[in-house]
Formats: C-alpha cells, structure tokens, sequence
C-alpha cells in the first residue's frame, strides 16, 4: 500500500511538472517584417513571420486587395503609413480593398487567424481591429461590415461603429492618422474559451455598390492553453492500475475469510 502511495504521489507531481505553463504571447507588428504579405494560391499570408500563428487574407466575389497609401503600397500590408488605431507610429496588418459587385455574391474579404502550432488551443485572445467607420460618397452613406464567424467572442465597439451580436457595423468617419483615429477602433476578446482559430469578414453597404474601403489589424496577444506530458497520463492510469488490483486483493481476501 506505501509503495502504492509513493507511486501516486510521484505520478502526480511529474503530471504537474510536465504541465507547460507557457507565458502570455504577443504579435507585434512593429516587429513583423514590414510590407506586402506573402501571396500564395490568390491567398496572403504572414507565413513564417510568426511561430506557430498564421494569419490569412482572401478577397472573393470580387473584393479585390487595392494599393494604397503614399507609397501606393499593395495590401495587404505590414505598415505603419495606413491605419494605427490613434497612433500613427505604430505598424499594423492593413487592408484595403476595392468592393465591386457583380450581382453574383457580396464582394467579402475573409480574415482566418489560424493557431496551428497548438494543440490544446489558446485562451484569453486580445486584440484591436483600426478604421471599422463610414464615409459619405455624394449623397450615399457607405459602411464597414465586419461579422465574426467565431462564436463567443467579446467585441466593443467606438464611436464611429455599434456592436451587434457578431457583427460591427460603421456609423460615423474617422480619418486614418488623425488624433481621434481610435474613435473607430473595436476590441475583440475570447476570454477563458479555448480556440484553434478566429474567422471574420470584411463587407461593404449598400452591398451593391463599389466602394474603396479598409481595415486593420493591431497587435494580437493570447494565452497557449498548458498540454499535458503523455508519459505523465500513463503513469497516472498505472496508479488507477494498481489502485484497483490492490482492491480486488483485499475483496477475495475477505471472501475468503
């Protein structure tokens, strides 16, 4: 029974130990390679830019990635000349796109942030989308739409979008760079919820009309959620083991008594 007790004990602390506390992750743009993403099979990609995360830029129906800027820099891109949230130093994961509908499906950017490089998933994921507003041409009001496929994200919106269930919508206009840029910024949040990836659109209204619009990405931060050691699993099912032998022992024992 001691050796039994020691064998648990043991099986225990090395299921701790293996335990991988991983720290607080962040991906900063500022220190991204800056400019133009990779493009592979029509789609963008960060590629090798971080361990383990891979963000994905796709046009469809029509909403084709636009350069843009002073430079005339195609995006999407890593910079810090488009939108930076209220601080204009800053780089962020700009995209800005030509919207131009053809009646056979609203012209969509897709957005996937895919954790492939952890198993268990990750938690606590933060970051901030720039320039989510609206703008007047002529007499028309044309919006940003931006709708998470992901569920159970928190999202709060500025002054110039409202919140909606999933989707945030532009209301008011907010000019890139200027010092109350931040007015259009949304804070995206998943809380404790485990996650392999994060998926959402970027679309225009009135759908049917071409516009030129964009959107960025700020810094992203999350928490690798612990993977526990195989080796610690199967001493813990040994302990199980011999838990229950030495149970079926004492129960013939007393048959027999």
């Amino acid at each position: 029974m001691k050796k039994l007790w020691i064998l648990g004990f043991a099986s225990a602390l090395l299921v701790l130990s293996d335990v991988e506390a991983r720290a607080s992750v962040t991906l900063n743009w500022n220190t991204a390679p800056q400019g133009t993403l990779q493009k592979q099979n029509g789609v963008y990609t960060t590629g090798s830019d971080f361990s383990a995360v891979d963000i994905t830029i796709a046009g469809s129906n029509n909403a084709v990635p636009f350069r843009f800027g002073p430079a005339g820099l195609q995006t999407p891109a890593v910079t810090n000349t488009l939108y930076g949230g209220g601080n204009p130093a800053n780089s962020s994961l700009s995209t800005v796109a030509n919207f131009l509908p053809t009646g056979s499906g609203t012209p969509t950017v897709t957005f996937t942030i895919d954790f492939f490089g952890f198993k268990q998933g990750v938690k606590d994921v933060s970051f901030q989308l720039f320039n989510v507003d609206a703008a007047k041409h002529g007499s028309v009001l044309a919006q940003d739409v931006v709708t998470f496929n992901t569920a159970g994200l928190s999202l709060t919106g500025s002054q110039d979008n409202v919140v909606s269930g999933n989707t945030i919508t532009g209301t008011g206009h907010t000019i890139p760079g200027a010092s109350d840029a931040d007015l259009a910024n949304v804070t995206v949040k998943s809380g404790n919820m485990p996650l392999h990836q994060i998926v959402f659109t970027f679309t225009q209204l009135p759908a049917d009309m071409p516009f030129l619009a964009g959107i960025a990405l700020g810094n992203l931060s999350f928490t690798p959620v612990p993977e526990v050691g195989q080796l610690a699993i199967g001493l813990v099912a040994c302990l199980i083991g011999g838990l229950w032998l030495l149970k079926s022992r004492r129960e013939r024992a007393g048959s027999i008594a």
